[in-house]
């Protein structure tokens, strides 16, 4: 155990105070930090200012209607008589034509409540003009609805059409993908390093001496794994602090991110496919880096790492706004995608916690078998000199 420790802790901490891992850690947490204060950042380049009255040339009348229409539709802007923030001068045609006269750039939300204001004035004198009742005018407004119809139910797997997804829980899961998806290419390519380095540079005679190749190995994924998670400790505890530290309230309302009954689910599922991702691709790394001898053949080693974290990247992307067709159900329950696939389904209402439980245990099973061939492999070719992977491939079965 103390042997076991010893290669952990030093595998660990070579790793936590490398230069990469540090300045990796700090150009992420700033990402973060600047993706918090969006709206801050966008106002300093803003060059439009906020305006709080707004004189109107017009009839009295077309004044005092414009003036609660405005109220409606904006709590910032009040209409005054004179010397007001900016001019509207308006002439009283059917369709209304204005003219807004400014010192400065007005900006779009503003912009977009005056001319809901005026489209409102507008359609008050096409009323007038017309003579229609309002309930005539209404019923002209009023929208179309439209059903569809599909022989097959909700039920059976597929979402309803036209059923808008959570953006919140779209967010989450854009998250988690891309961060397993960094933490994979990352790590994946440190692992398989750590382990073809000793063996291309016979270091490991020295070590096999003195620990277990089964300890060392393990002690080496142990270590890489919790680098990988100090590094997403980093990245959670910067998030965190810039949802308490910076009032991102308004940019959230923003941009329509409300959370439903899913939302808590889909961050805990998150979390938990996220960690068994990590998990499982690094051990597999690992599995894949006791094939080799020479550091020219690791690139090609892990070839098969890189391909299957990126189809299971792109099969989520591909599939976001319909998490419960075919293809997504399926790949689910391939162990390299589930990890980022599980986490889509969830999305889907339809998606039961039985459903995502078994792709848990499928991860689970997938992990155990990857780490135990890893350890058979490493074992039997520690100390092989034969160059090529399919060579050390053949000798697999020597490891006891």
């Amino acid at each position: 155990m103390n042997k076991f420790l010893t290669t952990f802790r030093h595998t660990y901490l070579s790793k936590v105070k490398a230069k990469s891992f540090i300045i990796t850690t700090i150009i992420v947490m700033l990402l973060i930090i600047l993706a918090g204060n969006f709206n801050k950042i966008m106002n300093l380049f803003d060059g439009s200012e906020e305006i709080g009255t707004v004189e109107v040339e017009a009839s009295d009348a077309f004044t005092a209607q414009f003036s609660e229409v405005l109220d409606r539709f904006s709590g910032e802007m009040s209409v005054v008589e004179s010397d007001g923030d900016i001019v509207v001068t308006v002439e009283e045609t059917v369709p209304v034509s204005a003219v807004v006269e400014s010192e400065f750039n007005i900006n779009a939300a503003q912009q977009a409540e005056i001319e809901l204001a005026l489209d409102e004035m507008n359609r008050m004198m096409v009323m007038e003009t017309l003579d229609l009742s309002a309930e005539e005018a209404s019923l002209m407004m009023a929208e179309v609805s439209v059903d569809y119809e599909t022989s097959v139910s909700p039920a059976e797997g597929e979402a309803e059409a036209g059923a808008e997804p959570n953006y919140l829980n779209v967010v989450i899961f854009y998250i988690t993908v891309f961060v397993m998806f960094f933490i994979v290419i990352n790590y994946a390519s440190q692992i398989g390093t750590e382990i073809a380095m000793e063996k291309s540079s016979r270091v490991i005679e020295m070590i096999v001496s003195s620990v277990s190749p089964v300890n060392h190995l393990f002690a080496k994924i142990l270590a890489i794994i919790c680098v990988s998670l100090t590094q997403l400790f980093f990245f959670v505890v910067t998030i965190i602090a810039v949802i308490y530290l910076v009032d991102i309230g308004e940019l959230i309302s923003e941009f329509g991110l409300e959370a439903n009954d899913r939302t808590v689910p889909m961050i805990i599922y998150s979390l938990i496919f996220l960690l068994l991702g990590l998990v499982l691709y690094l051990s597999v790394s690992a599995l894949l880096g006791s094939f080799v001898s020479r550091m020219e053949d690791l690139q090609q080693a892990l070839l098969p790492v890189t391909m299957m974290s990126l189809g299971g990247m792109y099969l989520g992307m591909f599939n976001l706004f319909d998490p419960g067709n075919l293809l997504v159900r399926i790949t689910s329950y391939f162990p390299f995608f589930t990890p980022f696939v599980m986490p889509l389904r969830v999305l889907d209402p339809d998606t039961s916690h039985v459903t995502v439980l078994i792709g848990i245990v499928v991860v689970l099973i997938t992990i155990g078998i990857a780490v135990y061939f890893a350890a058979r492999i490493y074992k039997g070719s520690i100390l092989s000199t034969d160059q090529g992977i399919i060579k050390n491939i053949k000798k697999f079965n020597k490891g006891e």
